[in-house]
């Protein structure tokens, strides 16, 4: 996990771009949940039009692997990245046996946050690619999973005040901390959350020399009993 002493400060940023902070639980995307309710849809759908707010998004990797799909979830469905085709059934399982070693050791390294904006952008329709692609940033975020009694994962003393800690560090003022928000995110192994996505681009934007605002959440609910966030920003 990325710290603030691990970011390097340089000159202000001579261009200006969008960050978007969306929900990283697989649930989340389309025919996942077969029972799902008509607000799941809805918060599918503001995912969606969150990531249409820009036609391009790069994520906080040096690449993008070959594959991103659900198989470690075990179900037959990704996308190539290289083709840009949605693959599923026996497409996806003849894809993913002619990658080569390298390929497909890459495929299973990603983190499964990532997996999930690539899904995303895809249905989305929008170009999505490694940092430098675009200016505007797509990060993926799962918050404590053990934050409640009802929760997926079994409760953890302060996984609630931490993924408030993380909600207020985002969407308080008119600039986020990035310190305090980096700070945070080195902590968030321990409260079962997975912010590693979130660190990488927040410590892009400080290498950058950069203000980030604030965050305008467009959900901040519970979905399954964690804390669900989703809403954009600017880096300048």
């Amino acid at each position: 996990m990325q710290r603030t002493s691990a970011c390097r400060r340089s000159a202000p940023a001579a261009e200006m771009g969008a960050f978007a902070i969306i929900p990283a639980a697989p649930v989340l995307l389309e025919n996942i949940d077969r029972s799902e309710t008509a607000r799941m849809a809805e918060l599918r759908t503001a995912i969606r039009d969150t990531v249409r707010t820009r036609t391009d998004w790069a994520l906080p990797v040096e690449t993008l692997p070959p594959v991103a799909g659900l198989g470690g979830w075990g179900i037959d469905r990704g996308v190539d990245t290289r083709t840009g085709r949605l693959l599923s059934g026996s497409d996806w399982v003849e894809t993913v046996d002619t990658l080569t070693t390298d390929e497909r050791r890459l495929a299973e390294a990603t983190d499964p946050a990532v997996i999930v904006a690539i899904l995303h952008a895809h249905a989305a329709g929008v170009d999505i690619g490694p940092l430098g692609s675009s200016e505007n940033l797509l990060l993926p975020i799962d918050l404590s999973g053990a934050a409640t009694e009802d929760a997926p994962l079994a409760p953890i003393d302060g996984a609630a005040e931490f993924d408030r800690a993380v909600s207020e560090t985002l969407t308080s003022g008119t600039s986020i901390d990035t310190e305090r928000l980096l700070d945070l995110c080195g902590q968030s192994e321990a409260m079962a959350a997975n912010l590693g996505v979130l660190a990488a681009g927040f410590c892009h934007a400080v290498d950058q020399g950069a203000r980030v605002s604030t965050l305008e959440p467009v959900i901040d609910e519970r979905v399954h009993e964690v804390r669900t966030l989703c809403g954009t920003g600017l880096w300048e």
